[in-house]
């Protein structure tokens, strides 16, 4: 090292700016620490705090040093980028680096990847969520643009008060995915890191009130992590997670599925008709839900070949399909079928059926972005089978009529009432239907939660029969249980409705989009040679199923052939406003739509940081274009203004109290001696208004030139830099203050 460069390393080194500059370092390390641990209130454990910590560190630390040592301010805001992209991928991508540090083409992939199953777990899971690997590298990621963007702010544009932006943010993501989530004292914690940033930036007499102030709220940042109390979301005891999750009972969840703000894209499905889809059959009924029995695994019931439908008999006609079946947006255990199912091919993984109720899961794999091929029956029994049906109960069967001892009478006096007197097990099953979907009942997902008679327990349906109103699962579970005190053999089945029909206006191809708010519950009953039955007593909600009035035609009634199914028996979704919700037709017709509810719009808040790095880029390009829109009527001094503005972005040195001509002079001199006469047209206007009188006008053409002349004398480098981080986006005071005192004056 030269003696000269020596000897102003050793100057800087021992300069107050110095100390400065680690102060206000430490502080913004400090302020990011406490608001980052506001997430422990949508996020599970504290070692994800640890990683986020990393990043904000490495990040600061490098950039400090390189200014410390005398480096411009934005050349350590590139080098704190570098740092930080070495230690996301240190942290998530080593394996695809050269020596774990220097990314490559395969670490942007894997990042991809990251983030695509961090927002997965984010939409799936609830709060507080798992902090998997995927939302690890999500909120990592949005941690380093908030820290660049927080360097940016007061190291390069030198306004420390504007750090308070990206920490703003951070602090509202946990109110975004729910209100009541916001934490006061990590606000006020904040708030006070935040007042250190800038006593830290201010003269040193200030600093030493600082630090004081600093150690008690990093004190704070590193145990609240640690000590926040989990908040659990209000379950019932003893039950698993739903259908967006894992687990084999999705009918836990299904309250707070099917009010999500925004319906998620569940999956599509190509068939000529709509087709309900099953997920789970219910059959253990007991005081506080109902719940499939338990599941035996059996590794022989490979999907390639099902077992026949319990009941169904030679003698009902039944069709032959296909359908072809893409997962999105769910995951799970359990896999969306049809009735009847008799193979599946595509799948990944190990899967197997049930036999009873033909339902679909798997022990170690996924349904997640599964698309498989499914061939089903569909069976069109007639009503006169379906009255022919005996009245036997058969062998094993019974545990389809037990019901709980809690059940409450009125269940079994309003079955009596409504049905008791029907001639036939079908016709009482109709009559049942209809006492729900032809009265007063009416469909809401809200009263349930407000009277507080929630849920799909026997406990719960004496209130839901005396309000009449709720949704799908109170009107299944309803209508099951008082099938069951009949003697009809019930069950709970829990699944999507058909979704939104499109076709391609090219090919043709029917195709079926189904969201989660086509979540949905329905009974099934069972009859003898006929086998189980969709019924559907929701009002308002999904399609009536359709019979065949007669297999044989009745030589009374020449004129009806009653041979012939109706004229339309392919169900049609009866949907109310409100009710069922189909993701929007505009939204479907290009690519998959994901839904954007609470749990996935706080990590696009996170990533939205580095947007923020571009607001001072945004409020000068609005101030230039309105200072041009006047200019076009004629005003000379905003011109002037522009043109000093843009000059001190380009690190032109312009004095602030100088005259128009001293700082043409500056300006001109810095541009090499050879100003342009674009420039000198817009003194001459400015110096003949502001001194002269009268109104001298300069036409935007003009003032437009003058910029180009200012931007072409220096390098790309400057220009970037104006660009994206002007100085004067937040000034004050302009460079041509001195014109408007001397036109004042």
């Amino acid at each position: 090292m030269s003696t000269t460069r020596r000897a102003r390393v050793k100057r800087v080194s021992g300069h107050p700016g110095r100390r400065r500059l680690w102060s206000v370092a430490g502080a913004m390390t400090l302020a990011a620490g406490v608001a980052c641990s506001g997430l422990g209130a949508v996020l599970a454990g504290g070692a994800w705090w640890l990683s986020i910590i990393a990043v904000v560190v490495v990040v600061l630390a490098a950039a400090t040093v390189y200014r410390a040592a005398g480096g411009r301010a934005w050349v350590g805001s590139v080098i704190g980028v570098g740092a930080g992209v070495a230690v996301l991928t240190l942290m998530f991508a080593a394996d695809t680096a050269i020596v774990g540090i220097v990314p490559t083409g395969q670490t942007g992939t894997r990042f991809v990847e990251l983030v695509a199953a961090g927002q997965d777990s984010i939409t799936t899971q609830r709060y507080p969520a798992e902090a998997v690997s995927g939302i690890v590298a999500i909120v990592c990621l949005g941690a380093f643009a908030m820290v660049v963007a927080m360097d940016i702010a007061a190291f390069v544009l030198r306004r420390p008060a504007l750090v308070g932006i990206p920490l703003l943010v951070l602090l509202i993501v946990p109110s975004i995915v729910q209100s009541e989530l916001h934490d006061a004292f990590i606000f006020a914690a904040t708030a006070v890191a935040y007042v250190v940033i800038l006593l830290a930036a201010s003269p040193r007499k200030a600093q030493r009130f600082a630090w004081p102030l600093a150690a008690a709220s990093l004190a704070f940042a590193l145990v609240t992590p640690l000590i926040l109390p989990s908040i659990e979301p209000a379950e019932q005891p003893g039950t698993l997670p739903g259908l967006i999750s894992t687990g084999l009972n999705p009918i836990i969840n299904l309250s707070s599925d099917l009010r999500r703000n925004a319906p998620l894209l569940a999956l599509t499905y190509t068939a000529e008709d709509g087709q309900y889809l099953r997920v789970a059959a219910l059959d253990d009924f007991g005081d506080d839900t109902w719940q499939p029995s338990e599941r035996v695994d059996a590794p022989e019931n490979s999907v390639d070949a099902f077992g026949a439908p319990a009941g169904l008999s030679a003698a009902v006609p039944r069709s032959e399909a296909i359908m072809q079946i893409s997962i999105e947006r769910i995951r799970g255990k359990l896999l969306p079928v049809p009735y009847a199912a008799t193979s599946i091919v595509g799948l990944h993984g190990e899967w197997s059926w049930e036999p009873e109720g033909l339902t679909v899961a798997t022990g170690g794999s996924n349904s997640r972005s599964q698309e498989y091929e499914v061939s089903f029956v569909s069976p069109a029994p007639s009503i006169e089978q379906l009255e022919a049906a005996p009245a036997v109960l058969l062998e094993g069967f019974d545990k389809y009529l037990l019901l709980p001892s809690t059940l409450p009478d009125v269940v079994r006096e309003t079955a009596q009432q409504v049905a008791g007197a029907e001639a036939t097990q079908f016709d009482q099953a109709l009559a049942l239907q209809s006492f729900f979907r032809d009265g007063d009942f009416v469909y809401s997902e809200e009263s349930p939660i407000t009277d507080g008679y929630d849920g799909s327990g026997a406990g719960v349906l004496a209130e839901f029969l005396s309000a009449k109103s709720g949704y799908c699962i109170h009107f299944a579970s309803a209508m099951a249980a008082m099938a069951r005190s009949l003697d009809i053999p019930a069950r709970v089945v829990v699944g999507f409705t058909p979704g939104l029909r499109q076709a391609d206006a090219e090919t043709g191809e029917i195709r079926h989009v189904v969201s989660t708010d086509n979540l949905h519950a329905w009974p099934e009953l069972f009859f003898p040679t006929i086998g189980w039955i969709r019924f559907e007593p929701t009002v308002s909600v999904g399609s009536v199923p359709r019979f065949a009035p007669s297999v044989t035609d009745d030589p009374n009634t020449p004129d009806i052939d009653e041979s012939q199914p109706e004229s339309d028996p392919t169900p049609t979704a009866s949907v109310a406003p409100g009710v069922g919700r189909d993701i929007p037709i505009d939204e479907q017709s290009g690519a998959p739509v994901v839904g954007v509810g609470p749990a996935s719009v706080w990590w696009w808040s996170l990533l939205a940081v580095p947007l923020l790095g571009f607001v001072p880029a945004l409020v000068r390009a609005v101030r230039r274009e309105l200072r041009l829109s006047t200019v076009s009527r004629g005003d000379a001094v905003a011109a002037w203004r522009e043109l000093c503005d843009t000059a001190s972005d380009l690190r032109f040195a312009v004095n602030t109290t100088a005259t128009p001509r001293q700082q043409f002079e500056q300006i001109v001199l810095r541009m090499g001696g050879s100003g342009s006469s674009a420039l000198a047209a817009v003194l001459a206007a400015v110096e003949t208004s502001a001194f002269g009188g009268r109104e001298n006008r300069v036409n935007r053409q003009t003032v437009s030139n003058a910029l180009s002349s200012l931007r072409a004398s220096v390098g790309w480098k400057y220009r970037v830099i104006a660009a994206i981080m002007p100085h004067t986006a937040f000034s004050r005071k302009s460079p041509a203050s001195t014109v408007v005192r001397v036109r004042q004056g």
